[in-house]
């Protein structure tokens, strides 16, 4: 006994994060590798730019390329060339240098509205579900009003009363996402507060923060980061809508939306101005939506990414495990052959026929 307590003792279990099972199950997913991929591939000219412009002062892009505020009026409206491989605007910037910068913005706008909104719409769906009654009423009809209005309406205004600047839109398209989130959230904290181990706390003592916050949120959050997901490409079109009208990003800053409504004028004999940046934003947004699509699939339980390797099963090893009495009933079946009741083979034919004379 002593022994098999010491063997129990001495064993260790290995258990790996949901996140990290879920990076792992990534590789069997090609469509979720394309989407990081562009998505990298932003991030990479996002990080670029950000440590360019905030503490070099755009010396690498300006010893690499050009400047992205560099004006050269003789220079409009140049045709894509090896000096400006996607040409220059109606004020002969470059092109090329302004998207990449462009992504910065992108990517920023993404994560920080993304961000408030996940938050946002995380505590709300939560506390909605886990106290319900008037809590949950009150809440819900909220949200169904703001749900009520299109977002880019609703950010309009927002824009409108508080002014056009970058933290404005931040915070525009942060609360303009909240209901989308509160609205999963709810139904998955609803499906979680009855379990047993949510009924075990309570019987505990724990306090309802600690309860909601603890217990619930994190087995119901998977699909809510599939949401913001797939949120991230929404925000960005929405946020170069905006700067397309003028209410977004302000020009010298570089901006997709800002540099598709400069472009818009020039179509017929400058098409690259905006055909370039509108580009940039459906490959940015394709690869989040890819991205999005591959972590539902991976987080579903009813689906499999995984690919399914089976060995071939050899006959020998399945006789082995055979009882001795089945071992020829076992081999008749795989022959072909019908069997009998007492286990033997029924024989061919001619060999039947012998049987009768």
């Amino acid at each position: 006994m002593s022994s098999e307590q010491g063997r129990i003792a001495d064993t260790s279990f290995e258990t790996e994060s949901t996140v990290v099972v879920t990076l792992k199950k990534l590789k069997y997913s090609p469509t979720s590798l394309v989407g990081l991929f562009l998505i990298g591939a932003l991030v990479v000219m996002a990080v670029f730019s950000t440590i360019d412009n905030f503490l070099l002062d755009r010396a690498v892009i300006t010893w690499l390329h050009a400047d992205p505020h560099a004006m050269n009026q003789p220079n409009r409206y140049a045709a894509p060339s090896m000096d400006h491989p996607m040409g220059t605007d109606q004020y002969g910037r470059d092109i090329l240098v302004r998207i990449i910068y462009g992504s910065r913005t992108a990517l920023t706008i993404g994560i920080v509205a993304v961000g408030i909104s996940f938050v946002g719409g995380v505590v709300i769906g939560g506390v909605s579900a886990y106290f319900g009654g008037y809590v949950d009423d009150a809440l819900m009809r909220a949200i169904e009003v703001l749900y009520a209005i299109p977002g880019l309406i609703l950010a309009m205004i927002f824009m409108a009363i508080f002014g056009p600047s970058l933290y404005n839109l931040f915070l525009a398209y942060g609360i303009v996402g909240i209901p989308a989130y509160a609205r999963v959230m709810r139904s998955e904290a609803l499906s979680i507060r009855d379990r047993q181990y949510v009924e075990a706390a309570k019987l505990a003592g724990l306090p309802r923060r600690t309860i909601l916050f603890r217990e619930i949120v994190p087995n119901g959050i998977a699909p809510v980061v599939v949401q913001a997901t797939l949120s991230m490409g929404s925000v960005i079109i929405g946020a170069a809508a905006l700067s397309f009208l003028g209410f977004g990003v302000q020009p010298p800053t570089p901006d997709w939306g800002r540099m598709l409504s400069d472009g818009r004028t020039a179509l017929l004999i400058a098409w690259w101005v905006a055909f370039f940046p509108g580009m940039m934003i459906f490959i940015t947004v394709m690869g989040f939506n890819m991205l999005g699509d591959g972590l539902r699939d991976i987080m579903d339980p009813k689906t499999t990414v995984e690919s399914v390797e089976t060995d071939d099963i050899e006959l020998e090893a399945l006789r082995a495990d055979e009882p001795p009495g089945e071992t020829d009933a076992f081999d008749d079946a795989h022959d072909g052959s019908p069997t009998r009741a007492d286990g033997s083979g029924a024989g061919t034919a001619d060999e039947q026929g012998g049987d009768r004379s």
